[in-house]
């Protein structure tokens, strides 16, 4: 049995957890969407996908605390390692439609008249993001 100092602790860790995981997603899905409005420079990351999805996938693991904060006992492991299958099924589902939107959006990308620019994106590490433009006197100028 968990005191109640510990259980208001956990209280606020779970609120806090979920407001960060909140504001991953929110941050995602605003760039999914501005990728969706084909902007005449779109500076591209697979990774945007993982983040709109990222509450979907850190929403179990916070589920676990919930008995810590109402009842003061932990979680019992049957619901634990159902709670870990469907976080791990969450990231399998979340993994695939990563690569599923990237080769969809680039293809989209490609057939609307953009094309790859030269180098890494400013701001960004090698191998994280691609930078398209419509035309390709738009690479030097963003």
């Amino acid at each position: 049995m968990y005191p109640f100092k510990q259980r208001v602790m956990a209280l606020f860790g779970v609120a806090f957890f979920l407001m960060v995981s909140i504001g991953i997603s929110y941050l995602g899905i605003f760039k999914l969407r501005e990728y969706l409005s084909y902007p005449e420079v779109v500076n591209f990351s697979f990774w945007v996908t993982f983040a709109a999805a990222f509450f979907f996938f850190f929403s179990p693991l916070l589920v676990m605390i919930f008995p810590v904060i109402f009842t003061g006992k932990q979680i019992t492991v049957t619901s634990g390692k159902k709670l870990l299958k469907t976080t791990f099924i969450i990231l399998g589902l979340t993994i695939l439609g990563m690569f599923i939107f990237s080769e969809r959006y680039t293809t989209s990308l490609m057939h609307k008249g953009y094309t790859e620019c030269q180098g890494i994106p400013s701001g960004w590490m090698p191998g994280m993001a691609k930078k398209y433009a419509i035309e390709p006197s738009l690479c030097t100028q963003h």
